[in-house]
């Protein structure tokens, strides 16, 4: 910990966790049929379509392998053998209507942890609906039976036979304070840097009383109903509450950056307005580059990279959605995972893609886990979920 001449505390708040057939389309239908799920506002039907023709094929032999792994419980079902992209991605889209339809309809929460077993569920990139078991929880023989019945329920009205799905252990999300010594507050830090306008990419704090917590920001954006604009941040880097500053890069004087006007329902952002910004995005070393757009979030095979204040420019690979975990004690409806680690002071980063050398939002940086036990993962907000509940749109070069 350390004392600014304001006499502020200033902590890092950040998030760790430890987790644990088809009919044929083209592309072009695809991406008009589907193209709500992978898109944000800035369609470009072209580079979609490229997009999807490269995800891989379908594994079967995934299932098979997984029982030397002690963080797999259970599996059951079997992953269809699909070779093309356009087919790919609709089984993905097909086995996440699962995990919406649950979730619209609460039929898995009687099941949470601690009264029943259940972390979290969702759509693993590797083509099966992947359910986590909290591993201090000792399931039963009907935990398993009663969660695989309301998932294949769910699975025979889309005419899902056979659905694939894997039981793995996990714990539940916790929120974590850290001293500010753990990340370098030099000057010539380039995330910590004075910066106006504000970008994404850049470290902020919020004060709340004596503390203040460092932060990423994601992406500057547009509020869609009055066209003020702002940036976004994680929600429980501002304590998940409206009307505290924001302070670009530390608290100091003449550092203040905005107030938060607006927490996500059952999400990690918050957006706070600001006339000073550009669609800009820092990712890392002091380059800034334009922001050309954004997805909703990310789809298999999708090479991703974040961008925070702790840990820099790091890439990784898109690893799946779910639902479930709490973030301060707030429910998220909808999370994704990347490969790779984050740690404190990236929270609320921008995830974002390049595409010949087009950089386009992704989502923006929540936490950090562990997949199936020992695979280091982020967990970041898609960036179509910080849309939809904050009422904004990214800003675009």
């Amino acid at each position: 910990m350390i004392k600014n001449k304001f006499g502020i505390r200033i902590f890092l708040l950040t998030i760790l966790i430890s987790m644990a057939l088809v009919p044929a389309v083209t592309a072009e239908k695809l991406v008009e049929k589907t193209g709500e799920n992978i898109l944000g506002t800035y369609e470009d039907s072209v580079e979609i379509k490229s997009i999807i023709e490269q995800i891989p094929p379908t594994d079967p032999s995934i299932l098979e392998n997984m029982s030397e792994n002690k963080n797999i419980l259970r599996t059951y079902g079997k992953i269809p053998e699909i070779t093309t992209g356009a087919e790919v991605h609709q089984w993905f889209n097909k086995l996440d209507t699962i995990r919406v339809n649950l979730n619209e309809n609460n039929e898995m929460k009687p099941y949470f942890y601690p009264a029943g077993p259940l972390v979290a569920y969702g759509t693993n990139a590797d083509g099966y609906f992947w359910v986590i078991f909290d591993e201090r929880y000792s399931p039963k023989n009907e935990d398993f039976d009663v969660i695989f019945d309301l998932i294949n329920k769910q699975a025979v009205k889309l005419n899902i036979k056979n659905v694939p799905i894997v039981f793995s252990t996990g714990t539940p999300i916790i929120p974590v304070s850290a001293f500010i010594n753990q990340v370098s507050t030099s000057s010539t830090n380039p995330y910590l840097t004075y910066y106006r306008p504000i970008t994404g990419g850049i470290g902020a704090s919020v004060v709340q009383g004596s503390t203040a917590a460092l932060g990423t920001i994601g992406f500057t954006a547009n509020r869609n109903s009055d066209n003020t604009k702002g940036y976004v941040i994680a929600g429980h880097t501002a304590w998940f509450q409206t009307g505290l500053s924001s302070y670009q890069p530390l608290y100091a004087s003449g550092n203040l950056a905005g107030t938060i006007s607006k927490i996500g329902s059952n999400t990690d952002a918050a957006f706070i307005p600001y006339s000073n910004v550009a669609a800009t995005m820092h990712i890392g070393g002091g380059s800034f580059v334009n922001v050309n757009g954004c997805y909703s979030g990310g789809i298999s095979g999708m090479t991703l990279t974040k961008s925070g204040a702790a840990s820099g420019s790091v890439t990784g690979q898109y690893l799946g959605v779910l639902t479930g975990q709490t973030i301060g004690g707030h429910y998220m409806d909808k999370i994704e995972l990347m490969t790779t680690t984050c740690t404190t002071g990236d929270s609320g980063g921008p995830v974002y893609y390049i595409s010949s050398g087009r950089y386009k939002i992704v989502g923006i940086i929540s936490a950090s886990t562990t997949v199936n036990g020992n695979t280091p993962a982020t967990v970041y907000i898609p960036c179509g979920e910080v849309m939809s509940k904050l009422g904004v749109t990214p800003l675009t070069a």
